[in-house]
């Protein structure tokens, strides 16, 4: 298999062997130039050659690399804090941009103080277009003040860097490959090189079209790929086989709402989904922050390994990245109707007044943040902000229709199982138990700003409004 690593080593980061970087055990690094004399041994230098990358494998010295004088096949971006914590944040928030352009790459750490992401090509790239690439990706993830020595650009004739899978050689770190979704954990030996021998290179023009793009058709992320490495957790985790779509990001931070952190390495994955589920939701910043401060707080301790004070700092970036840069899940903007059949539903399951106001606030919301099985969550605090009752209220009435079979609970009044929030209820999921026939004939395309009386006054006039409802409701809701 050794064989089969050092050629895919070479395929992916070997762009010229006359020049290369050299680590010896005492951690010093050395630009070697085929031809040229060795400082030490005062014999001419060799090229690179398998013998080398042999050697890096095995750990007795590492093997940097450069890129040519006119392009190369790959690109990186070297992150370097002394802060653990921070080099982690800033390259998610690295790959987080990458997969919103659905560039593939992928990640290895440094042995010491961070990370690489690197990118590989069919073809060459020049130095000139995966700089601009580099500067573009750098300021779309709000991370340029970190340029001057941070996070650089990687690689150029002048600037290599090392390859993945050896040993640094004062720490004595393994540089093995990364997942995002397992929280950066680095695999060991035999599991970097499996994830090796996998990669597949791109077209530059991947990039060069990127580079191209205006920037306002950028502004939204796309959560598709970073659902699908959602579902990757961990090793031991098979692969679901499920359509990527909106629907399902619904479903999964849902999910993470209800059920918690299942695996250790998720916890910042999940924060960040659930964050953007809660501004799609219609939660105003502060109050996404305190969800999510909550939600932290009622987490099993087992399932993180990172300082709950940490978490909570973690959670104050992620919500300034969201809210400031307007991340949000894909599809958001998709048209809302509803049907002659649904409003004559609504106002013959729901005798109440405030009954038919909130039942119409969740067919709303949930022709929006419904998953593909009918659940969604909303909760009583958006349910007032909708209908104008006060909190007391929505929670009376929706018991009164969960009892009418206008609502299905799907979820209520559970408690963590384990964690600090212990005496905190999990959200509640709801189902409207709404089953009539479609009239796509007689539908109105619904916002924000369409309420009950506006969507009634659509589909009837005031002598049938009087006729299907109460006068007393009626005076109320149309006047």
């Amino acid at each position: 298999m050794q064989k089969e690593v050092i050629k895919k080593l070479s395929d992916l980061y070997i762009v010229q062997r006359g020049k290369y970087l050299s680590q010896s055990k005492r951690g010093t690094w050395r630009h070697v130039t085929a031809g040229h004399p060795n400082q030490y041994t005062k014999k001419k230098d060799i090229r690179l050659s398998d013998w080398h990358l042999e050697n890096h494998l095995n750990g007795n010295f590492t093997i940097g690399t450069f890129a040519g004088d006119f392009g190369s096949i790959f690109m990186s971006f070297d992150v370097d804090f002394h802060d653990n914590q921070m080099a982690k944040w800033i390259t998610y928030k690295i790959a987080y941009t990458l997969n919103s352009f659905g560039i593939d790459h992928h990640i290895s750490f440094s042995g010491s103080k961070g990370y690489h992401i690197d990118i590989f090509f069919e073809d060459k790239i020049t130095v000139k277009h995966a700089r601009k690439f580099f500067d573009y990706v750098i300021e779309k993830s709000d991370v340029k003040q970190h340029t001057q020595g941070q996070v650089e650009f990687r690689v150029s004739e002048k600037q290599g860097i090392k390859l993945p899978l050896g040993i640094h050689q004062v720490t004595k770190n393994f540089c093995g490959f990364c997942r995002v979704v397992e929280g950066l954990r680095v695999m060991n030996k035999e599991q970097s090189e499996k994830y090796l021998l996998k990669i597949t290179q791109i077209p530059s023009t991947q990039v060069l079209n990127v580079i191209e793009i205006a920037e306002s058709e950028l502004d939204e992320i796309d959560t598709k790929q970073f659902i699908e490495a959602q579902d990757a957790i961990s090793p031991f985790v098979p692969l679901a086989n499920h359509e990527q779509s909106e629907d399902y990001s619904i479903s999964r931070a849902q999910k993470l709402l209800t059920e918690g952190l299942q695996v250790q390495g998720s916890r910042h994955n999940s924060t960040f989904l659930i964050c953007m589920y809660l501004k799609y939701c219609g939660y105003e910043r502060d109050d996404c922050k305190n969800e999510l401060y909550d939600w932290m707080d009622a987490q099993n301790p087992d399932s993180y390994t990172t300082k709950l004070s940490d978490c909570y700092k973690d959670i104050d970036l992620i919500v300034r990245d969201v809210y400031e840069k307007d991340y949000n899940l894909s599809g958001v903007n998709k048209d809302l109707t509803v049907n002659l059949n649904e409003l004559k539903w609504i106002i013959d399951k729901c005798p109440q007044k405030n009954q038919k106001l909130i039942t119409y606030a969740l067919l709303k919301h949930s022709k929006r943040h419904a998953s593909m099985q009918g659940v969604f969550y909303m909760p009583f605090s958006m349910i007032a902000s909708a209908t104008g009752v006060d909190e007391k209220t929505a929670r009376n009435q929706v018991n009164k229709l969960i009892n009418l079979g206008v609502i299905e609970a799907v979820a209520r009044n559970r408690k963590p199982v384990s964690g600090k929030g212990l005496q905190r209820h999990k959200p509640n999921l709801y189902r409207l138990n709404i089953d009539v026939i479609v009239d796509d004939s007689n539908v109105l395309t619904i916002n924000e700003s369409h309420d009950f009386k506006s969507c009634m006054l659509f589909f009837f006039d005031n002598k049938e409004l009087r006729k299907l409802l109460p006068r007393k409701q009626y005076e109320s809701l149309v006047g």
